[in-house]
């Protein structure tokens, strides 16, 4: 019999598999033709040697424990983006809409995600979702929390610029 963590484990890597292999970038060979898959970063997906990134949440935003958010973008095309992106545990306010939609898949830990209206709905390695664009609410980070986010490219600019190398 399969156990709730044997199942969470194969659902996100097939998840990940098929987000990887969903997922063409360019890649000049012999014949300018090619395009291959992207595989994404293994280790980068379980956490090894995420960088941190700059806090990008306001302070008063902040309602309980310490954003540090860790983060790399694993592929960059020319409609979508593919980021991992780790915090700890924290709560997060978001008064301002999100400003694009984000495709989620809980590589660890837990997040509970309370709209406006005060329903809340909790994620867990393995599942996968879509924050809409405009969402407003609370944003609870639990444990060791990490996400493979997949944006679309023209949307992650007009809110952020173009990613730096």
């Amino acid at each position: 019999m399969i156990n709730r963590v044997d199942r969470i484990l194969a659902t996100t890597m097939g998840i990940v598999l098929c987000i990887s292999l969903a997922m063409a970038v360019p890649v000049v060979a012999d014949d300018e033709s090619v395009v291959r898959a992207a595989l994404m970063d293994p280790g980068k997906l379980a956490g090894i040697d995420v960088p941190a990134e700059e806090a990008f949440i306001d302070a008063e935003d902040v309602l309980d424990g310490n954003h540090r958010p860790r983060g790399e973008i694993l592929y960059y095309g020319k409609e979508l983006i593919a980021e991992v992106y780790e915090d700890g545990p924290v709560t997060i306010r978001y008064d301002d809409p999100f400003l694009y939609d984000e495709f989620v898949t809980i590589l660890s830990g837990k997040l509970i995600l309370t709209a406006s209206d005060g329903e809340s709905q909790e994620f867990v390695a393995g599942d996968s979702f879509v924050i809409p664009k405009g969402f407003t609410g609370l944003w609870q980070v639990l444990g060791n929390f990490r996400e493979l986010v997949v944006i679309e490219t023209k949307a992650y600019e007009a809110a952020y610029g173009a990613p730096s190398d």
